[in-house]
């Protein structure tokens, strides 16, 4: 792949089932589920609302079920269906109770990470295999080698997340980029664990931004 589609890039689809939190705060659920506010760190889901463009006091809603989204990727996998453009949802943040996500984070499986230059509304940083962070999109490809793919007997597979905000955010292009990135770090990083990765799918253990490609 020569340059990074950007019609694939800005497909979009919706966000299923989740949880609820105040947008200057958040209650923790009691079930065991992998809930959106359980999987991202309070730093994650206010750089979500930051670049959703949801502040105080309007509320941010948590929708999505990320363990569904291991499983159907590993569904897709195991039955040979997996496209690039077959996303499953992990998690989106809505302004109020529901409707249309401001902010949302899917996965879906690659043959290949992109390379030479990317689109001009990105910037290319050190992460995984590929990470390309723009002011509302940024995307990040690893590698997942896991018992957990070919009912159980293991596979590595490359895993594609993307996080897309809807809304040109209103910080600096600098801090929006690192927004983007950090979510779509999260979630990637909290999918390689539902999945049981390997080696953490070769993604660092916390979250800096990275040194530019």
């Amino acid at each position: 792949m020569a340059a990074l589609s950007v019609a694939a890039i800005l497909t979009t689809s919706g966000c299923q089932g989740g949880d609820v939190r105040g947008g200057a705060g958040g209650a923790s659920p009691s079930s065991e589920k992998a809930t959106c506010t359980k999987v991202l760190s309070a730093p994650a889901r206010a750089a979500m609302e930051r670049i959703a463009g949801i502040a105080a006091p309007a509320k941010a809603t948590y929708l999505g079920d990320p363990q569904g989204a291991a499983d159907g990727l590993v569904a897709q996998y195991d039955a040979a269906t997996a496209s690039e453009y077959d996303y499953e949802e992990f998690c989106g943040v809505h302004r109020g109770e529901a409707g249309v996500p401001a902010a949302r984070v899917r996965f879906s499986l690659a043959e290949e990470a992109p390379e030479g230059e990317a689109a001009r509304i990105f910037k290319r940083y050190r992460m995984g295999k590929a990470a390309l962070a723009g002011v509302k999109v940024s995307v990040l490809y690893f590698e997942c080698s896991s018992t957990t793919f070919s009912l159980g007997a293991g596979a590595t597979v490359l895993v594609r997340g993307e996080f897309r905000a809807t809304n040109e955010p209103s910080e600096s292009e600098d801090a929006a980029r690192e927004d983007t990135l950090r979510v779509v770090y999260e979630a990637s990083s909290a999918l390689s664990g539902l999945l049981d990765c390997e080696s953490h799918a070769g993604l660092p253990s916390s979250f800096t931004m990275p040194a530019e490609v």
